[in-house]
């Protein structure tokens, strides 16, 4: 994943400038007519559904979107931004970051996922590590599997399990379930591991928690990973 930060396509650049400028027409200019949004766990197809959908929720509350961190990988362009508005406010993060997740095809937008930002503080992040959170902030169970080697093992909760598929099934079981919300805090390289410090937040007992992510990695994959409680 390459940081290209201040270097994202045209059409991703209008989408934040369209939104500061309150120019509907703009916006919608730089969407394929069969584009598809996701938000809100919510899908709109085609220009109409994505008017309608911008109408209430970017135009209609008067969003305010300031671009601090874009990286690209061989799928997507994904552009972290802090939010302002006249949206409700009650019971999300303030400041609030998201993470705008653009597929293109030539110069339109096919496909935008908005999601909370696990990386809101722009922390530099090896790149499997940086796949590992955008698959699970999105949910995609391929694109999580695919960040762990054939022989992977994860530790969470004294449990053990095995194999990309059983790993990748097990996390994304538990954020779906407990509605989990992740905010990295930290990254650093201990005894050949790299150890991403994250506090959790969701409907789960003791919310919020700091957690240590303890990655060793082999050939661009992750190979072990251990979930603990921060400093323990």
């Amino acid at each position: 994943m390459t940081n290209n930060r201040f270097q994202i396509p045209k059409a991703v650049e209008i989408h934040f400038q369209a939104v500061n400028a309150n120019d509907p027409v703009a916006f919608l200019s730089i969407f394929a007519e069969n584009a598809v949004v996701i938000d809100a766990g919510k899908e709109y197809y085609g220009k109409p559904d994505i008017k309608e959908w911008s109408d209430h929720e970017y135009f209609g509350v008067h969003l305010r979107l300031e671009v601090i961190n874009a990286v690209q990988d061989a799928k997507e362009i994904v552009v972290t931004a802090r939010c302002d508005g006249d949206y409700n406010k009650v019971g999300l993060p303030d400041p609030l970051f998201l993470d705008f997740h653009f597929m293109m095809d030539g110069d339109k937008i096919t496909r935008l996922c908005n999601v909370f930002s696990s990386n809101s503080r722009a922390i530099p992040l090896p790149q499997p590590i940086a796949a590992y959170y955008h698959a699970s902030d999105v949910y995609d169970d391929n694109l999580l599997a695919g960040c762990f080697a054939e022989d992977a093992m994860l530790v969470d909760e004294e449990e053990t399990y095995y194999g990309p598929k059983a790993v990748s099934r097990h996390i994304l079981e538990a954020n779906r379930s407990a509605k989990v919300m992740t905010e990295i805090t930290n990254c650093s390289e201990k005894n050949g591991e790299t150890v991403v410090t994250a506090t959790i937040s969701g409907n789960f007992e003791g919310s919020p928690v700091p957690l240590d992510f303890c990655f060793t990695l082999n050939d661009g994959k992750i190979k072990n990973l251990n979930i603990t409680v921060a400093g323990e």
